[in-house]
């Protein structure tokens, strides 16, 4: 199954930054345990980042190394901050969707 990092947190170096103003722990285990159900997800990319398919990523949201050049799949900021997990949801299933759709296109030729 496909592994799918959040990158909900950014290391400047000096500290780690989250997009949560508040409650950080907590709307990221809340963001994971939504997505759970659906895909195989993680929100620690330093960790995982040898087993991660693809990353989800707040449009606007700090810089980083995509170490392996893996698949970016850019949501708007504000969805986090409101916690709105099925729209966010739309976005990843429409990459899938993009994905397969392009997949039977080549399969085709």
């Amino acid at each position: 199954m496909t592994k799918i990092c959040f990158m909900l947190t950014s290391n400047s170096g000096i500290g780690t930054t989250t997009i949560f103003a508040t409650h950080a722990r907590r709307n990221i285990d809340d963001l994971l345990a939504y997505f759970s159900e659906y895909y195989n997800v993680t929100a620690n990319y330093p960790e995982d980042k040898d087993t991660v398919d693809i990353l989800v990523i707040p449009d606007s949201f700090g810089a980083f190394i995509n170490e392996r050049n893996l698949p970016v799949i850019k949501v708007p900021t504000i969805l986090f901050l409101e916690r709105d997990f099925e729209k966010i949801k739309v976005y990843i299933d429409n990459y899938f969707l993009e994905i397969s759709k392009n997949k039977i296109q080549i399969d085709k030729i």
